[in-house]
């Protein structure tokens, strides 16, 4: 999606949208779609269908007042879907249009962009996916032992993103023993976090691309501890014979906070897929850099 303001040639505005659904006609012509998004009702407006630059196809929306437009959008969107004709040719997500706002409204104004370059700006923002990664997080201590799970509504388990990008950054946090004063936004899109949903350690992460990622489970669980204490012996004599002595015990049970941190690495192979994972205490290895 493409957001085309006027130019001295022309004061038209228009949206541009492109994607390997559309089909690429012999030549333009006016069509009609259908707009569906999330919590909204179904929008019906006309578009022109247009060749792309490959095999596939482009639709063209014409916008009166841009920035007017611009206002309406909402700053994400998840699972917008563009039909044409009752067939889908389009679903669209995106994230970070408050940012694309401002500097288009300076733009509108005729003034010299100062803010950051698409490079930059596309680096702090994590690409949307139709993948999903759910599952849930627990302790054992022992064979035998009873589950312990991470506290409902806790944010107990995160995820990482783990890029080339990321990966790199991580070895130099290593080579130099801690973190820097500051980590780069480049960076910070790689972390997320979701909530624990049940009483069993559910938890579950959508709108993912494919990729390799790293779950994180840091949270603490009650463990009873029993222990005894000799108070007391009793020696016992027969006669005047001392033969032998009783102890005294006493039993203590009390139950204390036990703090784990645990991660698993997984992989989405192809967008769309869902992974379910179960993240327990037998992926043991501290992650991160201890300061």
């Amino acid at each position: 999606m493409a957001l085309i303001g006027p130019t001295s040639r022309s004061k038209s505005s228009m949206i541009l949208l492109d994607g390997p659904d559309i089909p690429a006609p012999p030549a333009p012509k006016e069509v009609r779609i259908d707009v569906d998004q999330r919590g909204l009702a179904t929008t019906s407006m006309r578009a022109n269908q247009m060749p792309g630059p490959h095999s596939s196809g482009m639709l063209a929306v014409q916008v009166g007042d841009l920035r007017q437009t611009m206002a309406s959008m909402r700053a994400s969107e998840s699972d917008m879907r563009v039909r044409m004709d009752g067939a889908e040719v389009l679903t669209l997500n995106y994230d970070g249009l408050n940012e694309a706002r401002e500097a288009m409204s300076a733009c509108l104004d005729g003034k010299r962009y100062a803010g950051k370059t698409v490079r930059e700006a596309t680096a702090e923002i994590r690409p949307l996916g139709a993948s999903t990664i759910a599952g849930s997080a627990y302790y054992k201590g022992a064979l035998l032992a009873k589950k312990q799970y991470p506290p409902k509504g806790s944010q107990a388990v995160g995820l990482i993103w783990m890029t080339d990008e990321f990966k790199a950054w991580y070895e130099q946090v290593k080579r130099d023993k801690k973190l820097p004063p500051t980590i780069p936004e480049s960076i910070l899109k790689h972390f997320m976090s979701t909530t624990i949903v049940d009483d069993q350690g559910g938890f579950r992460f959508t709108r993912l691309p494919p990729g390799e990622y790293m779950l994180i489970a840091n949270y603490s669980y009650k463990e009873n501890v029993s222990r005894q204490e000799v108070i007391g012996r009793t020696d016992v004599y027969a006669g005047n014979r001392y033969i032998g002595s009783n102890d005294h015990i006493a039993s203590w049970s009390y139950d204390v906070m036990q703090g784990t941190s645990y991660h698993k690495t997984v992989f989405v192979r192809r967008d769309g897929d869902t992974v379910t994972v179960s993240l327990d205490k037998s992926q043991l290895i501290c992650f991160f850099v201890c300061l």
